[in-house]
């Protein structure tokens, strides 16, 4: 991600990977985080 796009962001999340991927598309990446909220917020 260049520079000025990442100072332009409130928060950069990272997300743990395993194995040979080394980055996500927008939309899986936002499905992950939204299934990981919703799975702590059921305790």
């Amino acid at each position: 991600m260049r520079r000025l796009t990442r100072e332009h962001c409130d928060q950069l999340v990272k997300l743990p990977m395993a194995g040979t991927v080394s980055s996500l598309n927008v939309s899986v990446a936002t499905g992950i985080c939204l299934f990981e909220i919703v799975r702590q917020r059921r305790g």
